[in-house]
């Protein structure tokens, strides 16, 4: 078992990595103190040699009669061990005392301990260090290392990794540090799912509807304003704003609706609302963007209009910025549960069923999930909302039904204010490592 160092004594500390690396080798080299006495106790003979992980199996074996566990035998040294140790370079080879396949696999966990105590040399990781590993090189930060040498990762999806498949990308003090960590906690936010959380929106409170039922004076200023012909679109941003339950129909907010105005994003970037919904599944985002009446959402053949491709960028650019400033938006701004996976909501044009179905289908095909559809459609669901409190619309129930089936991360580890909970055992304040 590895010792904790005394942090009391002047003596510097022991490197984690080292001190494991330490009693890794001390296993590889023979029987530990502890297997030698007991084997002297009952007369199993230990070569000086064996590695430990194979001395207890051996010891194992010499106390079968009195275990009532009879070993079986018939193995042999497969090739499979015979490789491994030829790519170490070992040429003493593993030899077997009890025949046992037991023997065999602990011929196996000695060789890759071989592997592992020379990988943590070699890389020498250690706990805040960011890594990359595995296949898809996968970047987190390192929460410990385990007494075998597997090297732990901080955040969730729960993550480790083996010494020899790990690559250090930068080291605590190194300068590109604070920003590999700010990296790293933007992917994890991002990825993260949400619980609803009423204390993590506080600020928010302002924008919560008292009743998510559009009123009737709602309704008809909204019908009023697209039968006169008013053409520009500011018009219809300033009558949302009044009657901002229009939206209500965009998301399931079983619990409460928020919809919020004018939220900037950083200097560039300004969405004409930001709606949230919460309910029992989570918070329930969506990004909208207005465009005039006017404009039609299709051209003749078929493509996205001016102004429609124009709507569906305003949502990408959002999305990208959140991409590297989800962190400022949650903390700075307060948009909990807020993530690049938003779905986009693009109000453009008349009524043309078809034209609607058609857009958003390509959308949502592309992977943008970014619906179009007109002032008609928001119209249309506001009134049946005012007829029945429970109606929702087919946008919101597929994004809701998106929040339950899309995996991610265990929302119970995510942001809690400035910080992101990313280890078993422990948090890392990013706010601190900056």
């Amino acid at each position: 078992m590895i010792a904790k160092a005394d942090r009391s004594s002047s003596t510097p500390e022991v490197p984690r990595w080292r001190a494991v690396a330490e009693y890794l080798e001390m296993l590889i080299s023979g029987p530990t103190a502890e297997q030698i006495r007991v084997s002297e106790a009952v007369g199993v003979e230990l070569p000086a040699g064996l590695p430990a992980p194979v001395a207890a199996v051996v010891l194992k074996a010499g106390l079968s009669k009195v275990l009532f566990d009879p070993v079986r035998g018939g193995a042999e040294i497969p090739d499979s061990l015979t490789e491994l140790e030829d790519e170490l370079g070992i040429t003493a080879r593993a030899y077997l005392i009890t025949d046992s396949r037991a023997e065999v696999s602990a011929w196996f966990a000695a060789r890759y301990m071989v592997m592992t105590a020379r990988a943590l040399r070699d890389v020498m990781p250690e706990p805040g260090d960011v890594v990359r590993f595995g296949w898809a090189g996968e970047k987190r930060v390192i929460s410990s290392i385990g007494p075998d040498g597997c090297v732990y990762m901080k955040g969730r999806p729960t993550r480790r990794s083996w010494p020899n498949h790990v690559e250090v990308v930068e080291r605590v003090a190194d300068p590109g540090y604070p920003a590999a960590v700010r990296e790293i906690d933007a992917i994890l936010r991002n990825q993260a799912t949400y619980t609803s959380n009423f204390a993590k929106l506080a600020e928010l409170r302002s924008f919560a509807l008292d009743t998510h039922v559009p009123s009737p004076e709602a309704i008809r200023s909204l019908e009023e304003l697209l039968e006169s012909g008013v053409t520009d679109e500011e018009p219809f941003q300033k009558l949302v704003t009044r009657y901002p339950a229009l939206l209500a129909s965009t998301v399931v907010g079983g619990w409460k609706t928020f919809v919020i105005p004018k939220q900037r994003l950083g200097s560039e970037y300004v969405p004409d609302f930001l709606v949230l919904g919460l309910n029992s599944v989570g918070p329930e985002w969506v990004t909208v963007e207005l465009e005039a009446p006017r404009h039609k959402i299709l051209n003749q053949d078929g493509s996205l209009s001016g102004p429609t491709r124009q709507g569906v960028k305003q949502v990408q650019d959002w999305r990208e910025w959140l991409t590297s400033h989800v962190a400022y938006a949650q903390t700075g701004l307060h948009l909990y549960g807020l993530t690049n996976k938003a779905p986009g909501l693009v109000i453009i044009g008349r009524d043309d069923p078809k034209a609607e179905r058609d857009a958003s289908r390509a959308q949502w095909e592309e992977g943008q999930r970014i619906a179009i559809h007109s002032w008609d459609w928001l119209l249309r669901h506001a009134r049946n909302l005012s007829d029945s409190a429970v109606h929702v619309s087919g946008f919101a129930r597929e994004n809701a039904a998106s929040l339950v089936d899309g995996g991610g991360i265990d929302a119970n580890s995510m942001p809690e204010e400035d910080r992101v909970e990313i280890g078993d055992e422990a948090s890392v304040d990013f706010e601190d490592l900056l």
